[in-house]
């Protein structure tokens, strides 16, 4: 299985023939041509590798069975999107569909800065979302990383 790579797989176009071969093509990059890594690994109930099989069935890319192959895929990636991650269009361009963070808005922030030596941190946290028991540093340069509480690095974006 390979690392989600933020921004987008598909932009400049909302046909569905687009879309799905994209969605498609991310799908077959994460996990392998045809599912191959998750049909090995335990997709025991297919939450993804028979939504990519139905999608690369489709030929009437103007069907009702597309777009909803397509809805079927990329609910699918957004069920194994990590924390604070999602897949679909951008906020600011519905034309560019891709892997984006999430706002924090929903969550409970509380700044580390102060308390990072009683807390016995060894690394720089800005702050802790508690709601989601999750670290989240934010640099000078906009670079974001998202960790779980005893360090291990679920994303990061430059």
């Amino acid at each position: 299985m390979r690392k989600i790579q933020l921004g987008s797989v598909s932009t400049g176009t909302l046909r569905t023939e687009d879309l799905l071969n994209a969605v498609i093509g991310e799908t077959d990059y994460l996990f392998g041509i045809n599912g191959d890594y998750l049909e090995t690994h335990g997709d025991d109930d297919g939450w993804i590798a028979k939504p990519l099989r139905i999608a690369k069935t489709i030929t009437d890319f103007d069907s009702e069975n597309a777009g909803y192959a397509l809805d079927e895929l990329i609910d699918a990636l957004n069920e194994y999107a990590p924390v604070h991650m999602r897949f679909g269009a951008h906020d600011g361009d519905g034309a560019a569909f891709g892997w984006w963070t999430t706002d924090f808005d929903d969550c409970e922030l509380v700044s580390l800065n102060n308390l990072k030596d009683h807390l016995a941190l060894s690394y720089d946290t800005k702050q802790v979302d508690v709601s989601c028991n999750l670290l989240v540093e934010v640099n000078d340069h906009g670079n974001m990383t998202v960790k779980e509480l005893g360090g291990k690095v679920i994303w990061d974006c430059v």
